[in-house]
């Protein structure tokens, strides 16, 4: 069994790609947040934040035991999604995909999705700085890691991206991480105090 693990911050496609990719090559899917707020925990809700907050230390074993079990069925891949799926082990990793959004595309997203104000700053902070790819650029894993961007491009589109990384042995150059940069883009946009205080 394969592992794609699939990252990046909310409102940038993550769980729709899963899918797609899911009924492209018949994988599992394992979706961490929502095991993260299931029946199984019952995990500190941060009222300020909007958000569940995970213990890890009892979480990722729980997780590491889907995992295995998972195995046994035998699927030949196994989709892991998240924002926070760097937590996963080197090991049980053979794809990364990180999915990226613009800025401006992404408040326009996560308005949809009713997040409060508070939290689409807080994320589109967390894109502009790239945190899903450093947080996997730090682990210095070995498995190949790949940024996507999805501000222009559809769920069934980027789906095929990665299909064809994985079953064509592509190399995906186009789509090497690093070649997103939003930092780079609103700084010479003279736009990033749009979004930093």
């Amino acid at each position: 069994m394969k592992n794609i693990v699939i990252s990046g911050t909310p409102g940038c496609g993550k769980t729709s790609v899963a899918k797609e990719i899911s009924n492209l090559i018949k994988a599992k899917i394992m979706s961490l947040n929502e095991l993260a707020i299931s029946d199984e925990f019952s995990f500190e809700y941060d009222e300020e934040r909007k958000t569940y907050i995970v213990d890890f230390e009892i979480f990722l074993p729980y997780i590491l035991d889907k995992i295995e079990d998972i195995k046994q069925e035998n699927p030949p891949y196994l989709i892991i999604e998240s924002h926070f799926s760097d937590i996963i082990p080197e090991r049980f990793i053979d794809y990364v995909f990180i999915l990226r959004c613009d800025p401006d595309e992404l408040f326009r997203r996560l308005e949809i999705k009713n997040f409060d104000r508070e939290k689409i700053n807080e994320n589109i902070q967390a894109e502009i700085l790239g945190n899903c790819a450093n947080y996997f650029i730090q682990k210095r894993i070995k498995a190949p890691i790949y940024e996507i961007d999805t501000t222009n491009t559809n769920i069934e589109a980027v789906a095929q991206i990665i299909v064809e990384i994985i079953f064509e042995n592509n190399n995906g150059e186009n789509f090497k991480i690093g070649k997103v940069d939003w930092l780079e883009k609103l700084f010479k946009e003279d736009r990033l105090n749009e979004f930093f205080d």
